[in-house]
C-alpha cells in the first residue's frame, strides 16, 4: 500500500529523520549522510513516498533478486524535494504552497531501492540544489507524477550502480540511453537489465554482469540501441589537446559521454562544464577554448550527479574529488545517423578558416586567438539568430532563415582572449555536418561582421558569394551558447520558464 511521510529539513541534522521513516534494507543511515553533505541548503522539506513501483528496479528484481534465497521486497520508496513554500497536508494528502505553484518550487527525487546496499536508484534532480555544481550542463525537462501533481524537473538521469547485477559501466549506458528516450522521441527506453543484455552477444546471467563490462562493450550497447557510437582515445598520457577538444567539441554539442578512467577501474558519464571566471592566454601551442574550461560536470555512480571534477588532481587540495579529468583515457560519443563530419576533422577545418580569416583582416584587429567548434541544429541556430536579432543585424538573420542546410551543423567560433571574456566573437563558420571528412569545402557560410562569405554546396565550384552586411549601428557578434542549461548553485528552483527539450515522461 502506498503511504507517505513528510520531512521538513530545519538543518542539515534533519535529514537524520530519514532513519525513522525507512526501513533499514533502504540504508537510510547512508542516504541520509549522502543528502546532508552534497545538497545545497535549498532544500526544506522531503516528501517519502512508500510503495512506490520503479520499472528500473523491477527489471533487476523479475531477472536477478527474486531466483536468490535471501527474500527482497518488490517495492521501492521515492524521496521527492522541494523548497521551504511546500509543505504537506496529511487531512487531504496533499502537497500545498504558498503561491499555488507547486511546480516551480520541485529538485526533483530519488528512488530507493530495498537491496540493503547501493541502495540510490533512478534519480533526476536539479543540478542547482548540488553542492559545487556551476556552469553549464545538458539537460532536458523530465516530470514525475506526485499526488496527482504533473511536476517538472530539468536535469539529467542518475543511480548507483547495484554491484551484484550492474556496475558503473552499466550504470552509464543506461544514464545516457535513458536521458536520450526521455528527451527524442524516436529512441526507445531500455530499462537497467536491458542495458546488461545488450552489451553481449548472449544472454549474460548468473554473475556475468557484475563483473563489468569494457569500453568496446559499452561501444556495442549503443550500437544495438540504435545510436551510432563514436570512441576517441588519447594518444599519451599526458593532456593531449587532440584528445580534448574533441572531448569538448561534443560535450557543447549536447551529447554526454561515456568516459573510461582505466587508473580507477571506473567509467562516469560527462553532462557539462564550467568556464573560468578570467580568461587566461592560450599557451602558444594551443588556441582551443579547453584551454578556458575550469571543470568539468560528472554523472558518476558513487556520488550524487553533477559533481565537480577538475582538469588535474591537486595533492594538497582538502575534500578532494577521486579523479581528473587529465586521468580519462578515452570517451564514447553516441551520434544520431546525420553526423559525418567528425571532431577531428573539423579541426583541421578550424585551422584552415583561421589561416584563411587571418591572410584577409585588417592587421590592426584583435588577434584570432582562440576557437571554438560544436554541434547543433539548423533549428537552434535560427534560433539564436532571432534572439539576438538586434545585434547581429536584418541582413544576417535573414540570411540564416533562407540558408537551405541539414538538420545538423557544425558551428566554428573565433575571438580574441578579450572578446572571450566579454562573451563576444570576431567571426564565425557554419559547417555541413554531413559532409565527407575528404570534402574541399564544407562551409555553408563564414561571416564577420561586415560580410559574409556564402558557399553553393550543390556546386563544385568553391568561390563563394560575398555579402556586405548591414551592421553598422549594431553590438559586437555575440557568442553562441545553446546546447547546455546554466546551473547555478541556489536556494531555490529555477523555475519552468526556460524552454528547453523534448518532454520526457514518469511511469
Amino acid at each position: 500500500m502506498v503511504s507517505y511521510d513528510w520531512i521538513e529539513l530545519r538543518t542539515p541534522a534533519d535529514y537524520d529523520l530519514l532513519i525513522e521513516v525507512l526501513d533499514p534494507e533502504f540504508d537510510p543511515k547512508g542516504i541520509a549522510q549522502r543528502l546532508k553533505t552534497q545538497f545545497t541548503p535549498a532544500t526544506k522539506g522531503i516528501l517519502v513516498e512508500h510503495g512506490y513501483v520503479d520499472k528500473d528496479y523491477r527489471s533487476t528484481f523479475y531477472s536477478f533478486y527474486a531466483k536468490m534465497a535471501r527474500p527482497y521486497r518488490p517495492d521501492c520508496v521515492r524521496l521527492h524535494f522541494f523548497d521551504g513554500t511546500v509543505w504537506y497536508d496529511e487531512h487531504r494528502t496533499d502537497i500545498a504552497c504558498s503561491d499555488l505553484r507547486p511546480q516551480d518550487h520541485y529538485f526533483g527525487y530519488i528512488v530507493l531501492r530495498p537491496t540493503m546496499e547501493a541502495t540510490l536508484g533512478r534519480s533526476l534532480l536539479s543540478p542547482d540544489m548540488r553542492l559545487g555544481a556551476r556552469g553549464r550542463a545538458i539537460q532536458s525537462i523530465h516530470h514525475a507524477n506526485v499526488l496527482g501533481h504533473r511536476l517538472p524537473i530539468w536535469g539529467f538521469p542518475s543511480m548507483t550502480q547495484h554491484v551484484d547485477i550492474a556496475v558503473c559501466a552499466h550504470v552509464c549506458c543506461w544514464a545516457i540511453l535513458r536521458y536520450y528516450s526521455e528527451t527524442y522521441p524516436k529512441h526507445k527506453e531500455y530499462l537497467l537489465h536491458d542495458i546488461t543484455k545488450l552489451a553481449a552477444p548472449f544472454d549474460p546471467g548468473g554473475i556475468v554482469p557484475s563483473l563489468g563490462i569494457n569500453v568496446f562493450e559499452a561501444e556495442r550497447v549503443f550500437q544495438t540501441a540504435d545510436c551510432f557510437p563514436l570512441l576517441v582515445g588519447r594518444r599519451n598520457s599526458s593532456s593531449d589537446e587532440a584528445f580534448f577538444s574533441q572531448f569538448l567539441a561534443y560535450l557543447e554539442s549536447g551529447f554526454p559521454l561515456f568516459v573510461e578512467i582505466p587508473s580507477k577501474e571506473h567509467a562516469v558519464v560527462a553532462v557539462g562544464h564550467n568556464w573560468k571566471q578570467s580568461a587566461v592566454p592560450p599557451p602558444a601551442s594551443s588556441s582551443h577554448v579547453w584551454t578556458q574550461v575550469e571543470t568539468l560536470l560528472t554523472v558518476d555512480d558513487n556520488l550524487l550527479p553533477y559533481a565537480s571534477i577538475p582538469l588535474e588532481a591537486s595533492p594538497n587540495a582538502a575534500h578532494q574529488p577521486p579523479y581528473a579529468a587529465n586521468q580519462f583515457n578515452s570517451f564514447i560519443v553516441a551520434l544520431p545517423d546525420k553526423i559525418f563530419y567528425p571532431a577531428d576533422a573539423i579541426g583541421v577545418t578550424c585551422q584552415a578558416v583561421k589561416r584563411a580569416l587571418e591572410s584577409s583582416r585588417d592587421p590592426d584587429l584583435e588577434p584570432l586567438e582562440l576557437e571554438r567548434y560544436f554541434i547543433t541544429t539548423v533549428s537552434k541556430l535560427r534560433e539564436h539568430a532571432r534572439e539576438y536579432q538586434s545585434l547581429l543585424g536584418d541582413s544576417l538573420v535573414g540570411l540564416l532563415m533562407h540558408l537551405k542546410t541539414a538538420q545538423y551543423v557544425w558551428v566554428i567560433e573565433y575571438c580574441s582572449v578579450r572578446q572571450w571574456q566579454s562573451g563576444h566573437i570576431a567571426a564565425r563558420a557554419i559547417v555541413d555536418a554531413t559532409a565527407s571528412s575528404t570534402d574541399k569545402m564544407p562551409i555553408w557560410v563564414l561571416h564577420d561582421e561586415e560580410v559574409a562569405h556564402v558557399f553553393d554546396r550543390t556546386s563544385a565550384e568553391t568561390q563563394p558569394t560575398s555579402i556586405q552586411l548591414s551592421r553598422a549601428t549594431h553590438g559586437p557578434l555575440p557568442r553562441m551558447e545553446l546546447n547546455l542549461r546554466p546551473v547555478v548553485e541556489s536556494y531555490a528552483p529555477t523555475g519552468t520558464s526556460e524552454g528547453g527539450t523534448v518532454t520526457g515522461e514518469d511511469e
